[in-house]
C-alpha cells in the first residue's frame, strides 16, 4: 500500500515546498536537513506495510497469526513430546538417574531420556521415557527403543514393550489459517455438521475431519478423521475425538469416530540410473517423494479421488539419481487408482530393478 513512499519520493516531495530560488542540490544545507528526515518516514511507512499485513490472517503469520485466530476462538493446537515405558534389564541394585539417554537403532536414531531415577530390582527396572524432540517421529513402535548410551551402555539392555504416544507435531501456519479459514467460511452453530468438524480439529493430532449426518438413520453422525501425516489415527487418538466431541454434542445425537481408510499402493519399476548414483539413494528419495505426494492430495477436498500414474512417474523421475525409468505399475496397473472420500493412500511395497 504505501510502496511508493520511498525515500527518494519523500525527499522529493519536501524539496518540493521550498521556493526555487533555494539551492536543492546533494549537499546543500537544505537537502543535508531533509535526507535523514525522509529516511525515517521512508521507515515508518515500511513498518505501516508490515501492521497493515499483519492485520490480515492471510498476509501475517507466527504469534500475531496466533493472535487473530483466537479472535474467533480458535486456539493453535499444542505440540507434544512422546513418551512411554522403558524396560532397563540391568544388575540389581543399580540405579538409573534421570536423564540416561536411550535411543532407536535406525540410521537417524531417535533419541529419548528417563524422566525420573529409580533403581533395579530382581534385574530390572521400568522407567518412563520422554523423546528429546517435539513431534511425531516419537511416536515409535513397540520394541524400536534398544540403545542405551553412558555408563550403563556395558551392562543394560533396553526395551520399550508398548508404543511411544502423545508426539504431536506443532501446527504450522499453513494448516492454522486453513482451520482459521474453514471456521469462517462455514460456520458452525447448533450442532450442524460444521461444528462436528471443528471439534475433531480442536484435538492435538488432528488435521482435518469430515462430517456425515445420518449416516446410520435419524440421530447419527459419523465423523472421520485424519492425523498431520495424512494417515489414520492411533486408536488411543480417535478416542481423545469421540470423547472430545461427546463432551460438546448436542444430547440427541449417537456419534461414531472413525478414521480414514489406508489404501495401500504397491509400486514397481524398473530404474536407469545416472552415473555414479546408487540405488538405495534413489529407493529413498522415490519413496519420500511418493509419500509427499500421498499427502498433498490425501483427505482434500475436490471431486477428484484418485492417486494418478503420472504424478507416481513425476515422483520417480524426481528422485535422486533417476535418469529415467520403465515398466512402472501401481498395485499392478498402469493406470490411476480411484478412492472414495474416506480413503488415503499410503505407501506399500516397493519393488526396483535396475536397468
Amino acid at each position: 500500500m504505501f510502496e511508493n513512499e520511498t525515500y527518494e519520493n519523500i525527499l522529493n516531495r519536501m524539496l518540493a515546498r521550498f521556493p526555487p530560488t533555494f539551492d536543492k542540490r546533494e549537499g546543500s544545507v537544505l537537502w543535508d536537513l531533509l535526507s535523514p528526515k525522509a529516511i525515517e518516514l521512508a521507515q515508518a511507512y515500511e513498518a505501516l506495510d508490515n501492521v497493515l499485513n499483519f492485520t490480515f490472517a492471510s498476509t501475517t503469520y507466527g504469534e500475531y497469526l496466533d493472535e487473530k485466530v483466537k479472535e474467533r476462538g480458535i486456539e493453535p493446537r499444542k505440540s507434544g513430546k512422546a513418551s512411554g515405558p522403558l524396560l532397563i534389564n540391568i544388575p540389581s541394585g543399580t540405579e538409573i538417574i534421570a536423564g540416561t539417554r536411550v535411543s532407536t537403532n535406525d540410521q537417524v536414531p531417535i533419541y529419548f531420556v528417563t524422566k525420573q531415577s529409580v533403581v533395579s530390582v530382581n534385574g530390572s527396572a521400568t522407567v518412563t521415557v520422554e523423546a528429546e524432540e517435539i513431534g511425531e517421529q516419537g511416536n515409535v513402535l513397540a520394541g524400536a527403543i534398544s540403545i542405551i548410551y553412558g555408563d550403563l551402555a556395558s551392562v543394560a539392555t533396553v526395551i520399550n514393550p508398548e508404543s511411544l504416544t502423545g508426539g504431536i507435531n506443532e501446527e504450522s501456519d499453513e494448516e492454522l489459517l486453513k482451520r482459521y479459514l474453514a471456521d469462517v467460511r462455514t460456520p458452525s452453530a447448533s450442532g450442524n455438521k460444521y461444528e462436528y468438524v471443528e471439534w475433531a480439529k480442536e484435538v492435538p493430532g488432528i488435521q482435518d475431519a469430515r462430517c456425515y449426518p445420518k449416516w446410520n438413520g435419524p440421530g447419527t453422525v459419523k465423523v472421520v478423521v485424519v492425523n498431520s501425516k495424512k494417515r489414520s489415527p492411533s486408536a488411543e487418538l480417535l478416542n481423545q475425538v469421540y470423547e472430545h466431541i461427546e463432551a460438546k454434542r448436542p444430547v440427541l445425537a449417537d456419534v461414531t469416530v472413525a478414521g480414514v481408510d489406508e489404501v495401500s499402493v504397491d509400486i514397481s519399476v524398473k530404474l536407469t540410473l545416472k552415473a555414479g548414483s546408487e540405488l538405495e539413494a534413489a529407493r529413498t528419495s522415490l519413496i519420500s517423494n511418493t509419500v509427499s505426494y500421498f499427502e498433498s492430495i490425501a483427505f482434500e477436498d475436490t471431486t477428484d479421488y484418485m492417486v494418478r500414474y503420472t504424478s507416481i512417474g513425476n515422483a520417480i523421475l524426481d528422485a535422486t539419481g533417476v535418469l529415467d525409468y520403465s515398466d512402472l505399475k501401481i498395485n499392478n496397473l498402469t493406470s490411476n487408482i480411484a478412492l472414495t472420500e474416506t480413503e488415503v493412500p499410503v505407501i506399500g511395497a516397493v519393488t526396483i530393478t535396475i536397468e
